[in-house]
């Protein structure tokens, strides 16, 4: 049965072009119950409400921000909400179709190398010969202008996973979550296990939460913590061995909070996540992504109100895969080929030192979206396609080369 969270989460500790780094997030009140989308000044605690009241209820298992059509989604009770980051007006509502009713689509994220937005689909499956419940853990995608979630998995690639957060790597293509003590390592081109390395922390803490994985050192940062004792410091994981490495700077803070979610500013290098006192206060903290010190610190609305799940709209902005899809098999080439401009929204131009044939235009998926007849100046148009990552093959006699362009 699904689950929608209504009350903020607190998990304590007792067990590259850019666009800016403006956070947005959802502002929630209590009585009267109510969200709404708005940015926050995070040196400053001032919240800016763009918009009127969305609702109120959120789902907190995920969030989507598209700085390419600026948007922000997330769930409600039954439903996807994109709503506009100029004026938080609602762009579109629709109903969530999952694969089976007895799933969740959970941990989701969007990349920007493929403006796609994924996460777990998950359902506990019985086996009446057997009478054992298992879990079965799935990569997905949602389309957003439909609601549809499509598998990518075809069999499950873990029993469980843990709300520690999630991630994805948009250069590599993969995405990240936790499971029974390890870093799975999902590929989003087929689904399949990538890496699922055991997570190690020679620090001595006991859990690396609330990650995120930064396009400008292309490093994935959370926090370690300690249980008893509440999050030792900022660190960084190895994707590939499971080792975390804290940074230089000790911490000393009781918890964190999960609706706040983790984000990084591209642009100052810092890690933003919540805590709360012992007097129920919550309190956005910056931390260094050079030495783990805080940076900012500052209080939240008073008690009944919250901002979640806040994200930054120049996180990994402009970022492409550097691992392409194997099923293109794409071959290397030394032939000299370009294309302008790029990122585009219309017309393109083929910058070739031999005369072009024809052209192949592929998607993230491998499969065709046109075969392009060009004119003698060797343009052609974009402007019927949907935005995304294409590959664009060129033919020159028994010759091809492969090409990458983002549809704005």
């Amino acid at each position: 049965m699904r689950s929608f969270l209504v009350l903020f989460v607190l998990i304590p500790f007792l067990s590259l072009g850019q666009l800016g780094n403006t956070m947005y997030g959802l502002y929630r009140n209590n009585n009267p119950s109510t969200v709404q989308l708005a940015t926050i000044d995070p040196t400053t605690g001032v919240i800016n409400i763009l918009g009127p009241n969305l609702g109120n209820t959120i789902n907190l298992t995920g969030v989507s921000l598209n700085p390419y059509n600026n948007t922000y989604t997330y769930q409600d009770q039954d439903s996807w909400l994109s709503v506009d980051l100029t004026n938080g007006g609602i762009v579109n509502d629709v109903v969530v179709s999952l694969p089976s009713a007895t799933g969740n689509f959970d941990n989701f994220k969007f990349n920007t190398s493929d403006t796609t937005m994924y996460g777990i689909f998950s359902q506990v499956l019985y086996n009446p010969i057997t009478g054992v419940y298992s879990g079965d853990m799935r990569l997905a995608t949602c389309d957003l202008s439909t609601g549809q979630v499509s598998l990518i998995s075809p069999a499950s690639v873990a029993s469980s996973y843990v709300m520690a957060g999630s991630s994805i790597d948009p250069h590599l293509m993969v995405y990240y979550f936790i499971s029974e003590g390890k870093l799975m390592g999902t590929d989003l081109y087929n689904g399949s296990i990538y890496t699922q390395p055991l997570i190690s922390i020679p620090s001595g803490g006991d859990s690396f939460d609330n990650f995120a994985y930064s396009c400008v050192d292309t490093t994935m940062y959370g926090l370690i913590v300690n249980h008893g004792v509440g999050v030792q410091s900022l660190g960084e994981i190895n994707a590939t061995t499971g080792v975390v490495t804290p940074l230089p700077t000790a911490l000393n803070f009781n918890n964190y909070i999960m609706n706040g979610g983790a984000t990084i500013d591209p642009i100052n290098l810092i890690y933003y996540f919540e805590t709360m006192d012992n007097n129920a206060q919550i309190y956005l903290v910056g931390l260094s992504l050079v030495d783990g010190s805080i940076v900012s610190n500052v209080m939240l609305p008073p008690s009944g109100s919250y901002f979640d799940m806040a994200r930054i709209d120049g996180d990994c902005y402009g970022a492409t895969p550097s691992r392409l899809n194997p099923s293109l098999q794409l071959e290397e080439s030394t032939w000299s080929l370009s294309i302008a401009p790029n990122p585009s929204s219309d017309l393109v131009t083929i910058h070739s030192n031999s005369k072009i044939e024809y052209l192949r235009c592929y998607g993230m998926d491998g499969k065709t979206a046109r075969e392009i007849n060009m004119d003698v100046n060797n343009q052609f148009s974009v402007q019927s396609l949907p935005k995304g990552i294409y590959f664009i093959e060129v033919h020159s006699g028994n010759s091809s080369n492969t090409i990458k362009l983002l549809k704005e």
